[in-house]
């Protein structure tokens, strides 16, 4: 009877894991979502860019991360520079090169964060936590 109990047990632990871990997830995305419609438009003049070390699945299928440095400008402020981390898929390889110019979107909150509006280019959460976790060492 103990064995019920202790399988019961670690079921119904199991589960409430699972719940909990859907609800931040959602909530994470939503904040993330809502992140986004707060932040303006702007343009950047890629400076450079190198792999991240960061690669997946994702929507696109398969990306590589770049490190990208940007020279940002929102129309308004004199322009700065940004170094951020965006996936980027086969078909935005080519929307992506040294030199060019491509529309982004810059975090309300905080403008070291840039968010490219292309297809074949992500926002890279990820590269985001790997640049806070390098910054707090």
């Amino acid at each position: 009877m103990i064995e019920v109990i202790i399988i019961v047990g670690v079921f119904a632990l199991i589960v409430g894991f699972f719940m909990f871990a859907s609800k931040s997830g959602a909530k994470m995305l939503k904040e993330r979502e809502e992140r986004l419609a707060r932040a303006t438009r702007g343009r950047a003049k890629i400076l450079s860019g190198s792999p991240a070390g960061i690669s997946g699945t994702g929507s696109g299928g398969r990306y590589q991360g770049y490190n990208f440095k940007l020279e940002v400008s929102d129309g308004y402020q004199s322009p700065y520079q940004a170094d951020v981390v965006w996936e980027v898929y086969p078909m935005g390889t080519p929307k992506v090169q040294t030199g060019m110019e491509v529309d982004v979107r810059i975090d309300a909150e905080d403008k070291m964060i840039v968010y490219p509006v292309a297809d074949g280019i992500a926002f890279s959460w990820n590269g985001l936590m790997m640049n806070m976790a390098k910054k707090i060492k």
